[in-house]
């Protein structure tokens, strides 16, 4: 989930275990895309799901 200055990631790896990682962020005004990454190892996207959350402002 996203919002002007927040994210929320809920993932589970093959093993069942989950994590939910929470950070405040300041993209560029133009920023339009998502990157996945890896740091220190290696990660594969399996599946991806988002969903478009109207606007409590309005």
């Amino acid at each position: 989930m996203a919002d002007a200055s927040s994210v929320e990631v809920y993932a589970e790896n093959a093993l069942g275990q989950q994590v939910v990682l929470t950070d405040q962020i300041f993209p560029d005004p133009s920023s339009t895309g998502v990157d996945v990454f890896a740091d220190n190892g290696t990660a594969i996207l399996t599946r991806l799901q988002a969903w478009q959350r109207a606007s409590i402002w309005k």
